[in-house]
């Protein structure tokens, strides 16, 4: 059996899994608390989702598979974050081992490559996360309080550098969709329509 059909196939496999896992935490907190979204605020939470990538989630996965392969679309599709940290894994460790995307053993790197980012990745956030609890148990209440503010300053720093990049083009995309949350507000509608409607 070759390469791509093993990959193919546990790739299907893996991903399957993965799918179940997804709904696991739901399915806990159903069962041990009795809470559960209803019909409508799932569609809402769908719809804005969908609003945000539905466009990337087609386009990507058809723009990167010449670079990952197979085996490498599915470990990267599987736990995300491919433009910002598993294509650039790929593109150096292609670079290093002088083969080109698209190829028997570009694949075989590609592979590689993702495996090792995607075992970082892991290593890194769980060294972080307990690290992490542990400072933040030991910081005084008046520095914890700030990080309410965290969310909103990565998205603005994020909405900042996205507008710096064209600000003839992204300028009047960002007044637009000030001006629509201001007139949503105004008029009573739900946060999470009004996010969904700025979004499109």
């Amino acid at each position: 059996m070759s390469f791509d059909k093993k990959c193919m196939r546990l790739g299907v496999i893996t991903m399957l899994c993965a799918l179940v896992a997804n709904f696991l935490p739901v399915a806990y907190l159903y069962i041990t608390t009795g809470v559960v979204p209803s019909g409508g605020e799932i569609g809402q939470i769908i719809a804005m989702v969908a609003a945000s990538f539905l466009i990337g989630w087609i386009l990507q996965p058809i723009t990167f598979y010449p670079a990952l392969g197979v085996g490498g679309s599915f470990l990267a599709w599987t736990t995300g974050n491919v433009s910002d940290l598993r294509m650039p894994a790929v593109a150096a460790a292609q670079k290093s081992a002088d083969v080109e995307g698209g190829t028997e053993a570009g694949n075989v790197i590609s592979t590689m490559a993702v495996a090792v980012s995607n075992l970082l990745t892991v290593v890194l956030l769980t060294a972080f996360v307990i690290l992490g609890s542990t400072v933040i148990s030991a910081l005084p209440a008046s520095v914890t309080a700030t990080f309410s503010y965290l969310v909103p300053a990565i998205f603005g720093a994020l909405i900042c550098d996205y507008l710096m990049k064209n600000v003839k083009y992204n300028g009047p995309l960002f007044i637009s969709g000030v001006i629509v949350y201001i007139v949503l507000k105004k008029l009573g509608v739900a946060s999470t329509w009004i996010t969904l409607l700025v979004v499109i």
